[in-house]
């Protein structure tokens, strides 16, 4: 079973509201949390249906199975990349704080300032997601854009994850995407991402 994950931070931040928070952690991330369980339900229900020749299996024009399974993937990536978002949210926006992390990006981007504002164009042409992972068949940093939450590479660490859909930012700052995105890195803790980067860069195939 999947688990509502509180805020690590009070609700009201610089630029992102507490509205906006309750909005997107009570309803919609907790709405993924509930989807994913009830898919859960029913697909365990399904797959003793299929072993015991109960029900019929799949098929890749439609199916039951097919349909739980798209909707299982949509709904745990929803949980996952929003507990990454929040979990970076409530810093002060030092780098300097992310010994690490900030070397690394530094070594490939020129300096943090540089990747912040490449950061930021990638997250104002994506639809859903912009993400820095740590690529583990390259055992590098590398930014990557999803349209949408089921839209991944596989073999990747998230490092920092920025929340581009319009529910993200739409109340405080209407379609001023650049001004949310702003206001992201201005809330983020730099600490936290800078331990993710840690524990993921040590991780080799």
């Amino acid at each position: 079973m999947y688990e509502i994950k509180p805020l690590p931070f009070d609700k009201e931040l610089d630029g992102i509201s507490k509205k906006t928070n309750e909005i997107h952690h009570d309803k919609l991330y907790a709405g993924y949390v509930n989807k994913a369980n009830e898919v859960g339900d029913e697909l365990g229900k399904l797959r003793d249906e299929i072993v015991a020749d109960k029900a019929p299996g799949g098929n890749t024009t439609f199916s039951k199975l097919r349909g739980l399974k798209l909707g299982e993937t949509f709904a745990v990536n929803g949980i996952y990349l929003h507990e990454w978002f929040f979990g970076l949210l409530g810093g002060n926006g030092d780098y300097k704080k992310a010994t690490e992390l900030s070397a690394a990006i530094s070594e490939k981007w020129g300096s943090v300032e540089n990747f912040i504002k490449y950061f930021s164009e990638c997250a104002m042409a994506a639809r859903g997601w912009a993400v820095l992972a740590w690529d583990l068949h390259e055992g590098r940093l590398k930014q990557y854009n999803g349209d949408a939450h089921d839209h991944a590479v596989w073999g990747c660490i998230p490092i920092l994850v920025c929340d581009v859909y319009e529910h993200a930012y739409f109340i405080d700052h209407g379609s001023d995407r650049k001004a949310y995105i702003e206001a992201f890195f201005k809330n983020l803790n730099w600490e936290t991402a800078n331990e993710m980067f840690k524990k993921a860069s040590a991780i080799s195939l």
